[in-house]
C-alpha cells in the first residue's frame, strides 16, 4: 500500500495505523516521489490526499490509473465538496473520504477493496 500525503504528521498517522492493521506500507510526501515509487513497484492500494503542492491528488489519480490500472485508490481531503467528491470518483478513485478521517471507516473501505480483489 502507498500513502501519498504532503502533511508529515498525517502521513505518519496513516502509516502507523495501517502498519497496526498488518499491512505493508510505503509513503510519499508528494506526487513526484509517489511516481518514482509507482514506476518501480506495484501497489494494490493507494491512499492519496487531494490537496497537495504541485500536482494535486485530482491531477495524479488518472496518471496513477494509467500507470497502475489494477490499483485501487482512496482519495482523502480536508477540503471536500460534492464537486470534488464527484471529480475524484470520475477520475478513478474507488473511495472518497473527508478528514478528519474516521479510522474505522478507513479500515472498512480497505477491507472491502482488498476483499473485492481476492474475489476476481
Amino acid at each position: 500500500m502507498l500513502v501519498i500525503e504532503d502533511d508529515e504528521e498525517m502521513r505518519s498517522l496513516l502509516s502507523d495505523f495501517l502498519q497496526e492493521e498488518r499491512l505493508e506500507i510505503d509513503s510519499a510526501g508528494d506526487a513526484s516521489e509517489a511516481f518514482h515509487k509507482l514506476v518501480r513497484e506495484a501497489f494494490d492500494l493507494i491512499i492519496t490526499d487531494l490537496r497537495m503542492p504541485g500536482l494535486s491528488g485530482l491531477d495524479i489519480i488518472p496518471k496513477i490509473k494509467k500507470l497502475r490500472p489494477e490499483a485501487s485508490i482512496v482519495a482523502i481531503t480536508a477540503f471536500g465538496s460534492e464537486d470534488i467528491h464527484r471529480r475524484a470518483l470520475e477520475r478513478g478513485a474507488a473511495v472518497y473520504l473527508e478528514k478528519p478521517l474516521l479510522f474505522q471507516e478507513l479500515r472498512r473501505c480497505i477491507e472491502k477493496l482488498i476483499f473485492s480483489k481476492t474475489e476476481t
